[in-house]
């Protein structure tokens, strides 16, 4: 197991008893998960503030503060793939975009009948910004996800108020499918949405059903396989549906509850480092974060000249705890919210209830440099790490995806923090 060293931490000048919900990088970004090297970053927290803080000194950027940016903020992106323009929504029903070149408002949106916002997810390539409402009370009830074409905002272009009954706490956009939508809910189901599709029952592509109420869900890049986090600190790989209704779907790969198995008290998130996926998982108690390799083993199969080539076996995610990365310390017995890892300069960011965001350095044997005349073995099957970069690059779909039917239950189980 590698140990990263602790380099700075600061509060950022917030008040005291502040949490930091989030953290992200201002570089330019290629796609979601690679970006240029990253000099500053954006954070949200309990005080309702926007911060823009250096890398390197970790202090406050020259005018980096804007203050009540909602009423009981609860998320924040990025807009743009340049880093200009960030957009934060909240318990006022407001989603709202913030020019980081001059720390002005540009845009407003507002939820139909000022409901509450817990997610948030924007892409400016597709003009499009989708929000989900958080289910105040007890519940269950209808929570909505709503979604704006930001050429028109004056209303949402499409709602989808039934296919949620508890709060929305996860919306993700496919990278190489436009018109693609995951949410995810307490009431323990992922759904696809084909945002193409006005009406509800059309657009909803396919319902997965967790079985407890979920933290974080997202599709794992290159493949189409989505992993789901629960509450319940439970973690799922399930395959994206085909679209030819006759091909068989591989079943789920479940591994339940893995605090035992990882040594953990609570999971954090997926990290992309690069473009590989890391489970970031914690111990107050134990007062470190562990960064745990996610991987897809392959196997070799004929080739159409032929020859062997090597391809993923679909869901057969693995992780290897042997290769784990260890921040000792963490943030003392405090829950570290969020992670974001800057490949190239090797240094990994963390922010949480004790709000502090801390830096974590690389040694310098440990750095990520991919040797192209290195071999890397998965589970049992060896493959060259240049085919493994280039399958980073997404993968285009030659198919048009049409909906098919999907039976879904629902079974909620209470959160173990809220997740903003």
């Amino acid at each position: 197991m590698g140990l990263l060293e602790q380099i700075g931490s600061s509060d950022l000048s917030l008040p005291p008893n502040s949490y930091i919900y989030k953290i992200l990088s201002t570089a330019r970004r290629y796609d979601s998960i690679s970006y240029t090297e990253t000099s500053e970053l954006a954070a949200i927290s309990s005080d309702d503030s926007l911060r823009f803080f250096d890398t390197s000194s970790l202090r406050l950027s020259p005018n980096g503060l804007l203050k009540n940016v909602n009423k009981s903020v609860t998320c924040l992106e990025r807009f743009d793939n340049e880093g200009h323009v960030y957009a934060t929504a909240g318990r006022d029903g407001l989603i709202r975009f913030w020019d980081k070149r001059t720390m002005s408002l540009v845009m407003e949106l507002q939820s139909p009948r000022n409901q509450p916002l817990s997610s948030l997810v924007c892409s400016s390539s597709k003009n499009a910004v989708a929000a989900g409402v958080e289910l105040e009370g007890n519940g269950p009830g209808d929570a909505p996800v709503f979604v704006w074409d930001t050429r028109n905002a004056s209303s949402p272009k499409v709602e989808f108020l039934e296919s949620h009954t508890d709060t929305i706490t996860e919306l993700q956009f496919h990278r190489s499918e436009p018109s693609l939508l995951l949410s995810g809910s307490t009431d323990g189901l992922v759904n696809i949405f084909d945002i193409a599709k006005p009406d509800e029952e059309e657009a909803l592509y396919q319902v997965i059903n967790h079985g407890s109420a979920v933290h974080h869900a997202d599709f794992l890049n290159p493949s189409n396989d989505i992993y789901v986090l629960g509450t319940d600190e439970t973690l799922s790989f399930y395959a994206l549906q085909d679209p030819d209704e006759s091909a068989e779907e591989p079943a789920p790969n479940n591994y339940g509850d893995v605090r035992a198995k990882m040594g953990c008290e609570y999971v954090v998130k997926v990290v992309w480092v690069d473009t590989e996926p890391y489970l970031a998982v914690g111990s107050h108690s134990s007062q470190h974060l562990n960064l745990v390799p996610l991987q897809q083993p392959f196997q070799w199969v004929q080739g159409p000249d032929g020859g062997k080539i090597p391809e993923d076996i679909r869901l057969n995610w693995t992780y290897d705890l042997s290769r784990s990365t260890r921040l000792p310390g963490g943030h003392g017995e405090e829950i570290i919210r969020d992670v974001f890892s800057d490949v190239h300069s090797g240094t990994a960011f963390t922010c949480g209830e004790d709000g502090q965001v801390r830096a974590w350095k690389f040694p310098q044997t440990e750095e990520m440099d991919v040797e192209p005349e290195e071999e890397s073995n998965f589970e049992g099957y060896e493959v060259p790490l240049e085919f493994l970069v280039q399958q980073a690059a997404p993968k285009e779909r030659t198919k048009k995806i049409e909906p098919k039917s999907a039976s879904k239950g629902k079974e909620k189980k209470k959160q173990r923090y809220n997740p903003y």
